[in-house]
């Protein structure tokens, strides 16, 4: 009874993972803009790829490279030549002009006209307070959605690159023995079985350990890549070391 239920429980975890392989080829195919027809597959093994970054570095890289920090960065200097160009206001267009007018004939004795103009915009006390006020108000919220997103991008580094240490080390740690030791036990239980040492069910059970122990490794690799991935995005750019 026992071996029928593990065997049900065999198919049923096999199954699941076909189910689960086909809605990520179809996701993937949705994101590439592939139809159903096109065959999605894996041409290279789930490998682990030590990487081991510089955090300073990549705080500098992202304030660096990050689009939205970049555009965030453009809009405050928009904002502070808006500024400038306001404060400009503040002085009047002063406008000045000359003249020179004969009336009649060409002669010593007929009149002659100098005139001098000086033109300055009323009212004198417009000093464009208004548009200064304005630009400050924009510069000072430039400001500050440059600081805040400054933040949430050294925020978005360093818990990226945390999970990634922590990823690494879970991957270290089956690497370190913990397979090995699985592997190692399925061998001795199968060849105990072989001598009539051991029962099928030890064998199942070693088998069954043995099994549980390169899943949980394929996830913790699969994760560890992909916080591989997380840092890259949040750097806003591939890291190869």
């Amino acid at each position: 009874i026992r071996i029928r239920l593990q065997v049900v429980d065999f198919q049923s975890q096999i199954i699941q993972a076909i189910q689960d392989g086909n809605q990520a080829r179809a996701d993937l195919r949705v994101l590439l803009g592939l139809s159903p027809s096109v065959d999605v597959l894996l041409t290279t093994q789930l490998d682990y790829h030590l990487v081991d970054p510089d955090i300073v570095a990549l705080r500098r890289l992202a304030l660096d490279t990050r689009p939205d920090i970049r555009m965030k960065r453009l809009t405050q200097s928009q904002r502070m030549a808006d500024l400038r160009l306001a404060k400009a206001y503040r002085i009047p267009d002063i406008t000045a002009g000359a003249g020179y007018g004969v009336q009649g004939p060409h002669g010593p004795d007929n009149q002659q006209q100098v005139a001098l103009s000086l033109g300055i915009p009323l009212p004198l006390f417009n000093r464009n307070q208004g548009g200064i006020a304005q630009a400050e108000v924009s510069t000072q919220v430039a400001d500050a959605d440059l600081q805040k997103a400054i933040v949430q991008v050294e925020n978005d580094v360093e818990i990226a690159y945390r999970n990634l240490l922590e990823s690494r080390r879970l991957v270290e740690t089956y690497r370190g023995g913990v397979l090995e030791d699985a592997r190692l036990t399925l061998t001795i239980v199968e060849k105990a079985y072989e001598r009539g040492g051991a029962t099928i069910l030890d064998l199942l059970d070693a088998a069954r350990t043995s099994r549980t122990i390169q899943q949980n490794y394929i996830e913790t690799l699969f994760n560890y890549q992909r916080n591989l991935f997380l840092l890259e995005n949040a750097v806003g750019r591939e890291i190869s070391s």
